[in-house]
């Protein structure tokens, strides 16, 4: 039997396409208007420059790691779940405002088809803190989504938002998220350290990348926000990113933000002053200074970055991490990794240009990239990128040989640039002898490339002739 210890407050959002929309539920099982949810902790340990610069045979297009290293709640296949969680003040010191928002895609739930056509599902969304066993606060909500396509049913995108918000005592605490899909057996289940903050006067919230937020004016009101659990923004296509920040207790000194890369350099400052003036929208009663303070985007760079307030001639600060990506089509990759996927798809030169933009000009010398290599200017898209990494990521599934990835391996690199052959000519089935051949066919090229596997463990090597004509062919390409 467990018991709640503290105030509750449940919120779940269904988020339609890019924006962050629709049905909400509160209470226990009962529906009705909501918030929505999605934030962000104090600043856990980092990525930093070790952890960013990987070497190229490290290469992963599974984008977990680097979440975690941003402080995310973050777990891969067969389940996406992606969350933060964030901490505001409640009326007493001595709890604190634990907010934890999940995200996962529509596609990993099983939907049954309604009466009317619409698609219906069901999950279960369980959020304990314990710490040596011994449960704080927890919170079980069975939630339904509903939507009116089958399409929306397969999106693999961050589709829906579960929130919780719980008050905890300060302290060091194990937090445990874990959503079941009601129709099937998948599940995600992962477990994160929360260092739970007292907030008295003199310090901030978390910084918290929202979507919408009603600004507290006081501190006895609950958070009624929602949240980007990503923090995640695309560059070329977003100006701004909002986030959500109190400050408590002495409001009078102006509060600076810091924007920092990866490597731990500082490459943008500001004041703010939490007041309803120029970017910032906001009120002040009862302690509680709050406001939303639109960050540029083109001041993040491109990959993660760090945002700490602190408040001037004082020494509290708090810190989030954001992510600058390159957009939905795209891996989300750290900036060296996204030069090093590039190899098979511009010259050396376009790269070496990116490599040598500094910091704060990652994000000019990606917008100058995109415009020089787009064959199609005046689509929204950039066609040939969108089809260069769905090879890549098909190459990386298909042809992974030993511990390197797929589209760095021989099969892997030729598919990346000529597409996936139009014949393939596979040596007789049980055959394991050394040298064995195979032989994939371009008819619209009117070429042959042959592979060998030397050894008869599956290692296929491009023949001599065959690595001459495809490098010939990988440069005619690339000019």
């Amino acid at each position: 039997m467990r018991t709640l210890l503290f105030a509750l407050l449940r919120t779940t959002v269904f988020v339609l396409a890019l924006t962050l929309a629709t049905a909400c539920s509160r209470g226990a099982g009962t529906s009705g208007p909501g918030t929505r949810p999605a934030p962000q902790g104090a600043a856990p340990p980092g990525p930093t420059a070790a952890t960013a610069s990987r070497t190229q045979q490290a290469v992963n297009f599974d984008a977990t790691p680097l979440y975690r290293q941003m402080g995310l709640i973050a777990r891969g296949l067969p389940f996406p779940l992606l969350g933060r969680a964030a901490f505001a003040a409640t009326a007493s010191p001595d709890t604190t405002h634990l907010i934890v928002a999940l995200s996962f895609a529509n596609r990993a739930l099983s939907f049954s088809r309604e009466a009317d056509n619409r698609f219906r599902a069901g999950y279960t969304a369980t959020t304990t803190v314990f710490r040596d066993n011994v449960v704080i606060a927890q919170s079980e909500a069975t939630e339904q989504v509903l939507v009116g396509a089958f399409r929306e049913t397969t999106r693999a995108d961050e589709s829906i938002i579960h929130q919780e918000i719980l008050d905890v005592p300060p302290g060091r605490y194990t937090l445990s998220v874990v959503v079941r899909d009601d129709g099937g057996q998948r599940s995600a289940r992962e477990q994160t350290i929360v260092t739970v903050p007292r907030l008295t006067e003199g310090t901030f919230s978390s910084p918290m990348p929202i979507a919408e937020v009603t600004p507290r004016t006081s501190r006895d009101a609950l958070p009624r926000l929602l949240l980007n659990p990503s923090g995640t923004v695309v560059v070329g296509r977003d100006s701004l990113l909002p986030v959500y920040i109190e400050a408590y207790g002495d409001t009078t000194r102006p509060t600076r933000l810091l924007v920092r890369s990866e490597g731990g350099r500082t490459t943008w400052s500001d004041t703010v002053s939490l007041l309803p003036r120029g970017g910032v929208r906001g009120g002040v009663r009862g302690g509680v200074r709050s406001g939303v303070v639109e960050v540029p985007v083109s001041r993040l760079g491109i990959g993660v970055a760090q945002l700490t307030f602190v408040r001037e001639g004082g020494t509290d600060s708090s810190s989030t991490y954001v992510f600058v990506g390159f957009g939905g089509d795209l891996p989300v990759a750290t900036y060296e990794d996204m030069i090093n996927y590039l190899r098979y798809f511009a010259k050396s030169f376009r790269l070496q240009r990116l490599r040598d933009a500094a910091e704060e000009g990652r994000a000019a010398a990606w917008a100058a990239f995109v415009r020089e290599t787009d064959a199609q200017p005046h689509t929204p898209l950039h066609e040939d990128l969108g089809l260069y990494f769905a090879r890549l990521v098909r190459a990386n599934a298909r042809y992974r040989e030993d511990a390197g990835p797929g589209w760095l391996s021989d099969r892997g690199r030729v598919s990346v640039v000529l597409g996936e052959p139009d014949l393939v000519i596979e040596p007789p089935a049980g055959d394991l002898s050394r040298n064995r051949r195979q032989t994939w066919e371009y008819r619209n090229m009117n070429a042959q490339i042959v592979f060998y596997d030397e050894t008869g463990t599956g290692r296929w090597r491009l023949t001599q002739s065959s690595l001459g004509w495809f490098e010939s062919e990988l440069q005619r390409r690339l000019k």
